[in-house]
């Protein structure tokens, strides 16, 4: 019944709706089409006196609508200079458009008191092409609901509706009376506790049921018959299985890693000495408690929650690795592996979880981590400044060809950096990876070495930095890449304006030794601590001095560069005993030395 009532308003509201709209529709319509006779008609013939009354008024007959509210013709100046309306009803008062583009339009009001909402059109009174007034047609909104006209559609719609409900609810009834039997009989067998066949009458589709179900009973029933005879068995195989699990737990306390074992379920069954000095607790405990009782690592117990709700053996990827809280140094590294019986190799019996020590691991993985996250940052940093400075120039703010100047010198340097960052990671990558083979040939050094001079020099024109050079007038050809030695001194160049004082000073010198070609680039700069020299040849490492940090750079400088020269089997150091600012040695050693040092 209620479904019928349901779908009888449905269909109501949708027919009325329908209905309500085309009736807007043609009202719209109408009020479009009359408004615009009305503006072709000149405003004398409209206002009130003799036959010009008449128009109006035929007009108001021939709309041909009841929803008609007034016609009404306003003067220039907003004066209402004749008006029809329908019975009891007054024209509501509104502004007079100012803009041609709105004379001709559309517009809705509501009736003071009433609140009954009437669409409004008008259209402007023109002569020789001046506006003189406007005339305004109004009509009553249309009503949206059920009228009299009406109920005997409605009435209609509903019968046949009506009529199929209880010829719906017999056939029901009659469908569901084999159920119920089935209903009670499936009952009675529950009570009893016993499989038997069900005796009903039915046909169909429920017969079918019905015969597929008794098959299922004759079934269970052999099932059980066979469960009973395979209890004594499965006693003998717990007996047997729970002496090989004391052979196997006899063999994993020898082991010298941390062992936890768990059954089919879930539950810790095993847990070595080595396990329980590793979380400070006893081997009881463990197994007598609750996992979150003795342990408070949460990677720990998602792992052996997962493992207890899962109720199946884990796979071979089931790893963690996690920090004891007693020791934050020592990283821990989890197995899991399935053990199945013997009898039955894709059978799962329980799961073993060794605890090992990979801190050295762990370490290794940090770095690579830092890695990443100092990369990310220095590639960052440069890219919003010419995202930033982009954006601005395409505004009204980068219009300015002193902005535009100062934005082109921005890029060029964030470009330049950027060029140096990814020119050094390729050339540490090569070098880390073993892929870069130096191309040692003879080359005259002192060359070299000027060159990279003269390059710094372009970069310190605004500091005022005196610059020495002393290099030999003679000196033998060297065996090495030139443009990674070059990029060594360069980089230590580099540095060394950048950490400098203004009129300050930096030497570039080379020496021949007995054992080594020397190369020292020393300046009046800053200075290195004694704790961060240990740390100034790490990738991406840089001071935390202020002056320092005011300096833009990426800290691989030194790094790229004590890898060109160990590629050289040379050396590359620091000397420490210098008061002010900072020297650093480059020792290319001869083949004589070379040798013995690999002896």
């Amino acid at each position: 019944m209620t479904a019928s009532l349901v779908a009888i308003a449905a269909i109501g509201y949708l027919v009325f709706k329908q209905q309500h709209e085309d009736n807007l529709a043609d009202t719209r319509r109408q009020g479009v089409s009359l408004v615009r006779v009305l503006a072709g008609v000149p405003m004398d013939q409209l206002v009130p006196g003799g036959e010009q009354q008449s128009v109006l008024n035929v007009l108001r007959h021939g709309a041909n609508s009841d929803n008609f509210a007034y016609l009404s013709v306003v003067a220039n100046d907003g004066r209402t200079v004749n008006e029809v309306t329908a019975d009891g009803l007054l024209v509501p008062a509104s502004e007079i458009p100012t803009e041609p583009a709105s004379w001709l339009g559309e517009r809705t009001h509501a009736l003071p008191g009433s609140g009954d909402r009437i669409i409004e059109f008008h259209a402007p009174l023109l002569d020789d092409g001046e506006l003189q007034g406007f005339v305004r047609l109004g009509y009553r909104y249309p009503a949206f609901g059920l009228g009299l006209s009406q109920v005997p559609f409605l009435a209609a719609v509903a019968l046949p509706v009506f009529l199929l409900v209880p010829l719906f609810y017999a056939l029901l009834r009659l469908e569901i009376k084999p159920l119920r039997a089935a209903s009670d009989e499936i009952g009675r067998v529950m009570d009893g506790q016993s499989f038997q066949r069900l005796e009903i009458a039915a046909t169909g589709e429920l017969g079918d049921f019905m015969q597929r179900f008794n098959h299922f009973v004759e079934r269970a029933g052999t099932k059980i018959g066979e469960l009973e005879r395979d209890q004594q068995q499965l006693i003998t195989s717990t007996k047997l299985l729970t002496y090989r699990k004391n052979r196997i737990e006899t063999v994993l306390e020898t082991l010298p890693e941390a062992v936890l074992i768990l059954d089919e379920a879930g539950a810790i069954t095993f847990a070595n000495t080595k396990l329980a000095s590793m979380f400070n607790v006893s081997q009881e405990r463990i197994l007598s408690q609750a996992p979150p009782q003795w342990c408070d690592n949460p990677d720990v117990l998602q792992l052996l929650s997962k493992l207890n709700r899962d109720g199946r053996g884990p796979t071979f990827n089931d790893t963690i690795r996690f920090s004891l809280n007693t020791q934050a140094e020592q990283s821990i590294v989890t197995k899991t592996y399935p053990l199945f019986a013997p009898n039955k190799p894709s059978s799962a019996i329980g799961t073993l979880i060794i605890f090992r020590d990979e801190t050295k691991e762990a370490l290794a993985r940090q770095a690579r981590s830092d890695f990443v996250a100092h990369l990310s940052h220095e590639l960052k940093s440069p890219l919003n400044v010419l995202s930033l400075y982009s954006e601005t120039m395409l505004s009204d703010a980068g219009r300015s060809e002193e902005f535009r100047v100062e934005a082109a010198n921005v890029i060029s340097e964030e470009v330049s950096r950027l060029s140096t960052l990814i020119s050094g990671l390729l050339s540490m990558t090569q070098i880390e990876n073993g892929s870069l083979t130096p191309d040692k040939r003879l080359v005259k050094l002192t060359d070299v070495a000027t060159a990279a001079f003269d390059e710094a020099k372009g970069l310190a024109t605004d500091k005022k930095i005196v610059f020495r050079l002393d290099v030999p007038r003679e000196m033998n050809p060297v065996s090495v890449d030139k443009d990674l030695i070059r990029i060594a001194i360069t980089n230590l160049l580099s540095n060394a304006v950048k950490y400098n004082r203004d009129d300050g000073t930096i030497e570039l010198k080379i020496q021949e030794t007995d054992d080594a070609i020397q190369i020292r680039v020393s300046d009046t700069g800053i200075g290195i601590g004694d704790k961060e020299a240990a740390k100034i040849f790490d990738k991406f490492y840089r001071s935390s001095d202020e002056r320092v940090q005011a300096i833009g750079g990426h800290g691989l400088g030194l790094a790229l560069t004590k890898q060109i020269i160990e590629l050289h089997h040379g050396s590359l150091s620091l000397d420490r005993d210098r008061e002010e600012g900072t020297e650093f040695i480059i020792n290319l050693w001869k083949e004589a030395v070379s040798v013995r040092q690999a002896i």
